[in-house]
């Protein structure tokens, strides 16, 4: 059996090459070891193309999520599509208190327009109608937005209402939160209204325009910050999911019961870019190793990667490449599997991707060959 290959590379803002250059480096020098400073109960950093925790504080533990919770609404309802569909408001909708749209029984909008009332004004009364609309009640809507909590890794999470409102039994955690955010934040709606500073929306029976404007100030003082849902009550206190883009580099903040939000939100951010780094370490088509084959034409043949990695690692910090081959037999087809490459970095789940071949690989022919005898055999005949 093939012995495991270990590999050290050096971290780059270029795309290492397996072979050259083997060592560990970082990318720029830390300021700082020590995290920010955080007035939240509970708080979380993750990076938004790897998932990697940068920093949490009791991110774990369960929490009133306050408004927050909308951002589990609007995944569900920008999943299901039908956004040109028309909803027409119920005195239910309509009649639930707390922050408000201010729509009104009968009004008819439709589903993108309550979508940025639900985001942008945390509406309460249009989560209630988008969750009428969307499944035919908001029992049934609850349902399906602790199925999809489930299904997402927020194993932590419990909603009883899709606005948020306080009530027993409804709770997130920072982490889980993170992690719907997360999802959320890779549908392009979704990103481009937690992102959008004023809006417009049409009362479709009496074509009344109304100006949204975003709830989250966050927009309008932190640089590149992208969105993306503020939240608050008497039980959960001030919370905010955030995020912001720099240099290619996403991350996401959530804060519950904080007492400066968008100071805890802005320190999470900023500490994160100055400290942390993501990078692609490989990509497709790109030569990871050659694996022996036996028997073939060739005595080796290169693998790459199925699909890109990105790892998050502190800055001065060093991943660890391993390569466990997989025994190869001539013939070798194209991107056949040939193994898995882990990505090891410090304090973080492995990054595990299947290798595949990047070229075929006959028979070796030997100096005795079935083929020639049987020529021979029939010549003499």
């Amino acid at each position: 059996m093939w012995k495991p290959i270990f590999m050290f590379l050096a971290v780059g803002m270029s795309l290492p090459t397996v072979f050259q250059s083997p060592g560990r480096y970082a990318l720029k020098s830390v300021i700082s070891q020590q995290g920010p400073h955080i007035t939240a109960r509970s708080a979380i950093l993750m990076d938004q193309r790897t998932g990697a925790i940068l920093y949490e504080k009791d991110a774990f533990r369960q929490l009133d999520p306050a408004s927050v919770t909308k951002m589990m609404t609007a995944l569900l309802v920008i999943e299901h599509g039908h956004l040109s569909q028309m909803v027409t408001v119920s005195r239910t909708a309509a009649a639930v208190p707390g922050s408000s749209l201010h729509i009104v029984s009968g009004q008819k909008y439709t589903v993108r327009d309550l979508l940025y009332g639900l985001l942008m004004r945390s509406g309460n009364d249009a989560s209630v109608a988008l969750a009428q609309a969307e499944a035919g009640s908001v029992h049934k809507f609850v349902a399906q937005m602790n199925m999809k909590a489930q299904e997402l890794g927020a194993f932590n999470t419990q909603f009883e209402n899709p606005n948020g409102l306080t009530k027993p039994g409804h709770f997130s955690t920072a982490y889980d939160l993170a992690l719907i955010a997360r999802k959320a934040m890779s549908l392009p709606l979704f990103r481009q209204i937690v992102g959008t500073h004023h809006y417009v929306i049409v009362e479709d029976r009496h074509h009344h325009h109304r100006t949204l404007h975003n709830t989250n100030q966050l927009l309008e003082s932190f640089p590149n910050a992208t969105g993306i849902k503020t939240g608050t009550t008497d039980a959960a206190g001030k919370c905010l999911a955030a995020s912001a883009n720099r240099n290619g580099q996403e991350l996401i903040a959530v804060v519950l019961n904080s007492q400066d939000r968008y100071g805890d939100a802005k320190n999470l951010l900023t500490w994160g870019f100055e400290h942390w780094s993501t990078v692609e370490v490989l990509q497709p088509n790109q030569m990871v190793t050659r694996i022996p084959v036996q028997q073939g034409q060739n005595s080796v043949v290169p693998v790459t990667v199925a699909r890109p990695i990105w790892i998050t690692l502190p800055n001065q910090e060093t991943y660890d490449l391993m390569i466990r081959p997989r025994r190869l037999a001539a013939p070798v087809s194209l991107r056949q599997p040939a193994g898995f490459v882990s990505v090891v970095t410090p304090g973080q789940p492995p990054e595990i991707a299947p290798l595949r071949t990047m070229r075929a690989d006959g028979i070796r022919q030997g100096r005795f060959s079935w083929k020639w005898l049987k020529c021979w055999l029939n010549h003499g005949r």
